[in-house]
């Protein structure tokens, strides 16, 4: 039986990432080479990745790869700031999930538990215990996905390592901010800060926004808020020595194959990224000369 049109443009989609990301690592693998034979360090950044569920049927995936970090990486916390504490030919990464699904605590954790990776759960408030009531995005499944998974329970929450898990805000419904009127997208991101830290006992200080959905406003917002670190889902290699208040990440799944994962891990989708900027650009170009508002593009 043949695979449905749109599944085979997905397939399409992510061969030639994984094209592209060869490429990209290659030649920035050439560039830091010349600059080591010049007497010159690298700089040192950091990858983050984002899962969202880890299903029992891909446990054993996500096993393979969390023995691929432990052996060619080094996990940091994604909130880590300062110098990365990298030796040489190491990557620095960062584990995060989106959604606090159940299935993370039950076939994730007890992996990364193993090898005593840090990792960061952002979590939806008003979800907990429940089936989400949101689809996934159709640009990255091919269709409008209904989900199957269930969020975690305060009590599971609750009961999660202090020590090896950081818990963050993912808003209280999992709206798209940038779509609400600014008094609920407030709320949003006021509210799912102060319920989650009295559940949990300790301050929340981390928030990922929703779908990666992101605007000047929202930032300010969460700002005004006093989280101290945003997340987007749009890849690059984040300098844990500047200031940056939103960082970008690289979307990882446990079905993503040896190549992929390595070209994940070791920061080689930060083209993506680019390639967001430039269609910004060009958007925003384009709408001035028709006299339009441009909409924001999402990753690729």
């Amino acid at each position: 039986m043949s695979r449905p049109p749109n599944h085979v443009s997905l397939d399409l989609r992510r061969g030639a990432k994984i094209g592209i990301s060869l490429i990209y690592y290659v030649v920035r693998e050439l560039g830091r080479l010349g600059l080591r034979l010049l007497g010159r360090q690298p700089r040192r950044h950091l990858t983050i990745l984002y899962y969202h569920e880890v299903t029992a049927a891909c446990r054993s995936r996500f096993a393979r790869q969390m023995e691929a970090l432990s052996r060619k990486a080094l996990v940091v916390p994604a909130s880590h700031r300062g110098p990365l504490p990298c030796g040489e030919n190491r990557k620095c990464v960062a584990i995060t999930f989106d959604d606090a699904f159940r299935s993370v605590a039950e076939n994730a954790l007890p992996e990364l538990g193993k090898h005593s990776f840090h990792a960061t759960i952002f979590v939806p408030v008003s979800w907990l215990g429940q089936t989400p009531g949101w689809t996934m995005d159709p640009v990255e499944t091919g269709s409008v996905t209904e989900l199957s998974e269930i969020v975690m329970s305060a009590e599971q929450l609750s009961c999660l390592s202090r020590s090896l898990v950081s818990l963050g805000s993912h808003t209280l419904t999992h709206p798209c901010l940038p779509e609400l009127e600014p008094d609920r997208a407030r709320q949003e991101v006021e509210r799912s800060r102060a319920i989650l830290a009295e559940l949990i006992g300790r301050d929340v200080v981390e928030l990922a926004f929703p779908y990666g959905a992101h605007s000047e406003t929202t930032v300010a917002m969460c700002r005004a808020a006093l989280y101290e670190t945003l997340y987007s889902i749009i890849p690059e290699e984040v300098d844990t020595t500047g200031q940056s208040f939103l960082r970008g990440r690289t979307k990882t799944e446990p079905s993503d194959g040896p190549l992929e994962f390595f070209l994940k891990f070791n920061g080689a989708y930060e083209w993506m990224g680019y390639s967001v900027a430039l269609k910004r650009s060009l958007r925003s170009t384009l709408s001035a000369v028709r006299g339009t508002t441009p909409s924001t593009p999402k990753p690729c």
